[in-house]
């Protein structure tokens, strides 16, 4: 199983995945273990992960806009993977709820981080390509 570190969102100059990125793969998982036949409602997501409703529904906003979630309405209506979680990667769930990631501001594309002509770009530049394959590499059925 892959672990994956959150640190809080407020230390600057180094790449954080914040709780949005820890709750929507938790949130994900559960997902991925009923399979894509039966739907789960939020609010039995809240209950199993003691996450708050309210912050679910915004991170389950953010993974339906990317396609990664479906939901049904109606009485068995709730969320379900929208394709099997062998064809989700982590790279697809980070990006979608919180953006580029990026190893430092100068990556992110911070004009007053980077001049573009700094002597250890060329070193950002390949650690920021790795970082991005391996979150591509990692599927969604590898945290299940």
């Amino acid at each position: 199983m892959l672990g994956i570190i959150i640190l809080p969102s407020k230390v600057v100059g180094i790449m954080l995945f914040t709780t949005k990125t820890e709750y929507g793969l938790k949130a994900l998982e559960i997902l991925a273990k009923s399979g894509r036949n039966k739907a789960i409602s939020l609010a039995d997501i809240a209950a199993e992960t003691g996450l708050s409703l309210s912050y679910l529904e915004q991170i389950f906003a953010k993974l339906k806009k990317a396609k990664i979630i479906t939901s049904t309405k109606g009485a068995e209506g709730g969320y379900v993977l929208s394709r099997p979680a062998k064809d989700i990667n982590l790279l697809e769930i980070i990006s979608s709820l919180e953006g580029k990631t990026a190893v430092n501001s100068c990556m992110a594309g911070s004009k007053q981080a980077c001049s573009g002509n700094c002597l250890t770009r060329k070193i950002w530049v390949e650690i920021q390509n790795d970082l991005e394959k391996k979150l591509a590499k990692y599927k969604l059925c590898h945290l299940v």
